[in-house]
């Protein structure tokens, strides 16, 4: 896990959303609709989707464009 006090914060448009991103969640309700949709349509835990989620970043983050 990156400690977020690392991270230049201060200096991104959006560093009061990103702040608070992780007690308030995403704005964009098509996050939500689509975490609800693979529990219930797809029997998937919560875990599980976090942790799909954690790999798409993590593969963005990390591949060379």
């Amino acid at each position: 896990m990156t400690d977020s006090n690392t991270l230049q914060s201060w200096n991104h448009p959006d560093s009061h959303e990103l702040n608070d991103w992780h007690l308030f969640g995403p704005k964009n309700s098509e996050v939500a609709d689509l975490v609800l949709r693979l529990a219930y349509e797809k029997g998937m835990r919560l875990a599980d989707i976090e942790q799909l989620m954690v790999k798409a970043l993590s593969e963005r983050l990390f591949r060379d464009d």
